[in-house]
């Protein structure tokens, strides 16, 4: 540790970009989303209930977080929605990107690992009442906002509409109504299109919506005190010929009436569709920042019960609790060696014993003799 406390190290992933940090840097970033989300709740919570090493920074979604866990310098975990990693495969593979940029995509994606399942985040397809439409198959050329490109919710919202029509959707760029309250600009954005959307007469300066999508655990602060009485919840129908499909990434939920008593509902709730979201990290070159991953996953074991007491209600309701086996993951995901372990056998009331760090993983040193060196070992600064 002391050579690591003395020399500047090269931090890359296996990525398409190279990131250099410095060992003696204390801060380890967490990148999350807009201020008044529930991700940037949670990164504070691991900061100041598990380690105050964590550094919370906001971002613009899970597209940005992936892209800053390989360019930016310190940043150690990210919060992303699981099909995020289905749209860096989609660039991978999409024959008009440009082949630098692709194999960027590939070396990214071999070395992203999840440190941990967090909660399901349900979709809210939102039209006005007045709309005849009732599903969600049936917003094909609809003009949909699905914020900005980059954030999850564009995300999700695309490869929701890919799937069901295998074309690409009618967007409408977010805008900026100055009337709009918030603390920060996601917030006033998304509140600037749901006042176009619920009246676009009196909002015909903007862009007109028909459909405005938004994806977060429910209760959404956006629409649980302030959602316009004239808006309603496209339903999903598990029987419709493109669900098969959606159910591949997706998951069937219900958006409940009790979360939103304002949006119009039939019954108690309204059938929809959910996306897991993860705490993510990555194989680090730098054998010290992948130390701090094993270390981290054995506090967060012993400080789970504050968490649940103290900090923000979804830490009662995670796809995971400690005790528990984790559970697989979406399609193409692979936890991190060097918290799966710890976190498998996690127990909020004892502290954890870390294995000896010769049974580490690490990543492999090409030979001297060897004159091979591969993509990934040369962007994790493995190769002379």
């Amino acid at each position: 540790m002391n050579k690591l406390k003395t020399s500047l190290l090269t931090v890359a992933l296996a990525l398409g970009w190279s990131i250099c940090a410095t060992a003696t840097a204390q801060a380890e970033g967490i990148v999350t989303g807009g201020k008044t989300g529930t991700y940037y709740k949670i990164g504070e919570n691991l900061r100041d209930l598990v380690d105050s090493r964590v550094d919370v920074q906001i971002t613009g979604g899970s597209w940005t977080n992936v892209e800053a866990m390989s360019r930016t310098k310190g940043v150690t975990l990210a919060t992303v929605q699981s099909d995020v990693y289905a749209a860096f495969v989609q660039m991978r593979d999409d024959k008009s990107v440009p082949e630098a940029m692709r194999k960027e995509y590939r070396d990214l994606l071999a070395n992203l690992r999840v440190f941990m399942p967090l909660y399901p985040e349900e979709v809210h397809f939102l039209v006005r009442k007045d709309d005849p439409i009732e599903y969600i198959h049936q917003i094909k050329g609809k003009a949909i906002w699905m914020d900005m490109e980059k954030s999850g919710t564009y995300l999700t919202a695309r490869n929701i509409y890919g799937k069901l029509f295998q074309e690409r959707p009618n967007t409408v760029q977010p805008f900026m109504n100055p009337t709009a309250t918030g603390e920060d600009e996601g917030t006033k954005r998304r509140r600037s299109a749901l006042m176009a959307l619920s009246d676009p007469t009196y909002y015909s300066t903007y862009p007109r919506i028909d459909v405005m999508v938004v994806v977060g655990g429910q209760p959404l602060a956006l629409l649980e005190k302030n959602a316009p009485a004239n808006l309603k919840l496209l339903k999903f129908d598990p029987n419709h010929a493109a669900s098969t499909a959606l159910l591949q990434e997706y998951k069937q939920a219900e958006i409940k009436k009790a979360s939103y008593p304002v949006l119009h509902m039939e019954g108690g709730g309204s059938p929809s569709l959910a996306v897991d979201s993860y705490l993510i990290t990555a194989n680090f070159a730098d054998q010290g920042r992948n130390e701090f991953i094993q270390t981290f996953a054995a506090k967060f074991c012993t400080k789970f019960d504050a968490l649940s007491s103290q900090g923000h209600p979804k830490w009662k309701s995670l796809t995971w609790q400690p005790g528990q086996a984790l559970p697989s993951l979406a399609a193409g995901w692979k936890y991190s060696d060097y918290a799966k372990d710890v976190l498998n056998r996690c127990n909020s009331n004892q502290t954890l014993r870390l294995p000896s760090k010769q049974n580490t993983t690490t990543p492999a040193t090409p030979s001297p003799a060897s004159n091979a060196c591969s993509a990934q070992d040369r962007f994790a600064g493995l190769c002379r």
